[in-house]
């Protein structure tokens, strides 16, 4: 039977409320646990109305629209809401009092004891029963009589209205006047009735949401479990592809590395091929420039033959000589000189090495054919030999010869400067 209907039937069977002292004030629904909260205006309020109190408090669930919110998850909010804000409790207040007027027994006092007996009885299925079977075994006749007016309301609405000539049941005797009805007994018999109603629709509402609830889990579950095994694949196939990467890294850099190797030994092939070809071609050049000069000295000796007998003077003879032929070809004690460390800054290792060697042959042995040693035209005594393409070792013999000088590690093109500068020293 709809709620309203149940109201306002026992409003008219309990007739006026008798007066009793206010003992009750509002409610302090804050202190509640959240679920102690929730049920309650679950059982208390009917889908309508917590609707209408979710919209006015301005909530709302993430993920959900407002009209898709179930009546639990809706009176979830409000208990949330609550418990944050205990003025958010005053539309709760305003709704139980329109569905019941004022709470049942306000002018009696309570123990807890009674408290809890008259809570436990509220939460069974058969409250109204056991409400009536108590009041109906209590030893005062008053208490008894004052069952009868609900009963009457319970049997009109159950069997209907009793029909015109109908004697009341019993022996046939008139009833007595009805007592006033106990708007204690009222209130309660109304309580209990809608809490059985709406504890078998929330067992039902339960039952649904626990098979819901038991197949998303199970869902989870088994998305969980592909998961696993998505990463475990994941995984796998991550340690393969890093191995492999490993693998091909390493197998370029033996590959890069013995190309180096190869290409350093080509090179290294190749400049000592150019390094004798170039040295072939200087030697070649050197005798001809010696073949020049001899033949330019026989054209002036002729010429001066041909113009009178004044012989022409000779160049002089340490301008052109060579390293004499007598010399000893024994081992000399190189002397290095400041001026020769001096002259090795700015050349590379490997000249400075190719330098060190040539003194090296020097005082082993001044006529070894790879030294080609050739006079500085000007400076006496003082010869060149050949380091590198471009590069030129300037040394003379000690004044005993038993001893070699190494003077200066000079550029080709600078011999004229160096002559030049030699000369103002000396």
């Amino acid at each position: 039977m709809p709620r309203a209907a149940k109201a306002s039937g026992a409003a008219k069977a309990s007739g006026a409320a008798r007066s009793a002292p206010r003992l009750l004030a509002d409610p302090p629904l804050h202190e509640l646990s959240r679920d102690q909260l929730s049920v309650f205006l679950y059982v208390a309020l009917v889908p309508e109305e917590t609707r209408a109190i979710v919209k006015e408090l301005g909530l709302s669930m993430p993920g959900f629209r407002p009209e898709g919110l179930g009546d639990v998850q809706r009176c979830d909010l409000v208990a949330d809401e609550i418990r944050a804000e205990p003025s958010a409790a005053a539309p709760v207040q305003r709704a139980l009092r329109a569905a019941f007027g004022e709470p049942p027994l306000a002018g009696e006092r309570f123990h807890p004891g009674l408290a809890a007996e008259l809570a436990r009885l509220c939460a069974s299925e058969s409250a109204a029963a056991l409400a009536l079977w108590r009041l109906l075994s209590d030893r005062e006749r008053g208490v008894r009589d004052a069952v009868r007016p609900t009963l009457d309301w319970l049997a009109r609405e159950y069997y209907g209205p009793r029909q015109p000539g109908e004697a009341p049941a019993g022996e046939g005797e008139p009833a007595p006047p009805p007592p006033e009805r106990d708007r204690r007994a009222e209130e309660l018999e109304r309580a209990l009735a809608r809490a059985r109603a709406e504890g078998e629709e929330a067992r039902r509402r339960g039952e649904v949401q626990r098979e819901k609830v038991q197949a998303q889990l199970k869902e989870a579950r088994a998305r969980e479990a592909q998961a696993v095994d998505d990463a475990a694949r994941a995984r796998a196939a991550a340690e393969a592809a890093r191995r492999e990467v490993e693998r091909l890294q390493a197998a370029l850099a033996a590959a890069r590395s013995e190309d180096q190797a190869q290409e350093a030994q080509r090179a290294r092939a190749a400049a000592r091929e150019l390094e004798g070809r170039a040295g072939a071609l200087e030697a070649r050049l050197e005798r001809a420039r010696e073949r020049e000069r001899e033949l330019e000295a026989a054209l002036s000796q002729a010429r001066a033959q041909a113009a009178g007998p004044a012989p022409a003077a000779p160049e002089p003879a340490e301008a052109t000589e060579a390293e004499p032929e007598d010399a000893l070809a024994t081992w000399l004690f190189p002397v290095y000189t400041k001026e020769f460390y001096d002259s090795l800054e700015g050349w590379d290792r490997r000249v400075q090495r190719a330098a060190f060697k040539q003194a090296h042959l020097l005082s082993q042995d001044h006529r070894h054919p790879s030294l080609r040693a050739i006079p500085l035209e000007g400076l006496p005594g003082y010869y060149r030999v050949r380091v590198a393409t471009d590069v030129r070792l300037i040394y003379r013999r000690g004044e005993r010869g038993a001893t070699v000088e190494i003077l200066s590690l000079i550029d080709r093109e600078d011999l004229d400067r160096y002559i030049r500068q030699a000369k103002t020293r000396g």
